[in-house]
């Protein structure tokens, strides 16, 4: 009989964690500034703390958590577990958390949720560092930095709740992010809550470490104190913007219109990345220190999604962790003519022949 309780334990939808555990303090690299160099490839499988190490040789710059004083890491430990709670019983201790769901029985529910379905790629912490992660290229999103790649806020800033909603039901193609649209979209939306709370614990404790290799705080608990309650806001602000533009109607004129934009070099510079439409690699190093690849526009594989709405997002705001630029001096009806030809972009007989006989000569 006790073996099978134990193995009908194991067989629990939403295992919890034990009360007594406690989140890590954070060993890897800070990465505070990438090179401006070209990476020479894409990085490797298993290899990302190496390839973070060799940052500040590239011109980068990086620093070592294992550096900060005993006694500084321990006051930031214990501010970040007042503030924040153990994995079991997460918290998010501050005024209008509960205006994002971040409520203490949601982040509970959310936090067991995430140890079924996303902890063995994106770890205890969100570091992206779960059992698998250091296999999969590219690497599983670390949650702590802040940032997000796929927004539609405008600004290319922290996501709407509908942003990561998206993420989570869809998946990101060409990564090993899959698609949970399977679940049930209640328990799709306590994930949401809980990858807000492991980005704002983690960006907290950051900045906290920050505080202490780069700028000699003394007091980084009260750096964090400080920080905390503003990067809440950062997360409201985002999820109160309101909507964007109505798409405009695509035709051969809009499409033109959009070739034009795209290789204009004093209007968007959109081929400086994307050259040769993408068809020509040029890497480059995103806010985590690993290498990317500007899409290859005519394959017409986007992982954000390739909807109108969500390239709109892409052009208007940028993917600023990745160094692709906003443009908001565009007009409205300027992104959509982009969008068009971006959509077009793949399929050749979409595009006007004077376009298509100078993409694909």
């Amino acid at each position: 009989m006790a073996a099978l309780a134990v193995v009908l334990s194991g067989c629990d939808s939403k295992p919890g964690y034990p009360a007594t555990l406690e989140y890590p303090s954070r060993t890897d690299r800070l990465v505070l500034r990438v090179p401006t160099v070209q990476p020479a490839g894409l990085g490797e499988p298993g290899k990302l703390d190496a390839e973070l190490a060799a940052l500040d040789s590239l011109g980068g710059q990086t620093a070592d958590p294992g550096m900060a004083l005993a006694g500084h890491r321990r006051a930031i430990d214990l501010f970040l577990i007042e503030a924040f709670g153990p994995p079991a019983s997460p918290i998010v201790k501050a005024d209008r958390a509960e205006s994002l769901g971040l409520t203490p029985d949601r982040l509970a529910e959310g936090s067991r949720l995430f140890r079924r379905h996303c902890l063995q790629c994106h770890g205890l912490t969100g570091d992206g560092r779960g059992p698998t992660g250091q296999w999969i290229y590219p690497h599983p999103r670390d949650f702590r930095r802040g940032a997000f790649k796929f927004v539609s806020t405008g600004d290319g800033g922290k996501p709407r709740r509908t942003d990561l909603a998206r993420t989570v039901r869809e998946g990101l193609k060409g990564t090993g992010m899959p698609a949970f649209g399977l679940l049930p979209e209640s328990d799709r939306d306590l994930l949401v809550n809980y990858v807000m709370f492991l980005s704002l614990r983690g960006q907290t404790e950051f900045f906290a470490l920050r505080s202490v290799l780069v700028d000699d705080e003394t007091q980084p608990e009260e750096l964090a104190k400080e920080r905390f309650p503003l990067i809440l806001t950062e997360w409201l602000k985002a999820d109160a913007l309101p909507s964007p533009a109505a798409a405009a109607a695509s035709d051969d004129a809009a499409v033109k219109r959009g070739y034009e934009l795209f290789t204009a070099k004093s209007t968007t510079d959109c081929m400086t990345c994307h050259e040769d439409f993408g068809r020509k690699a040029t890497y480059r190093f995103d806010v985590w220190g690993t290498v990317v690849r500007p899409a290859e526009l005519t394959a017409g594989e986007f992982k954000g999604s390739d909807r109108p709405e969500e390239l709109f997002h892409r052009i208007r705001g940028g993917i600023q962790p990745v160094g692709m630029p906003a443009h908001p001096s565009l007009t409205d009806a300027q992104v959509w003519d982009l969008v068009w030809f971006v959509r077009a972009l793949p399929f050749p007989r979409e595009l006007p022949d004077d376009v298509r006989a100078k993409v694909y000569p």
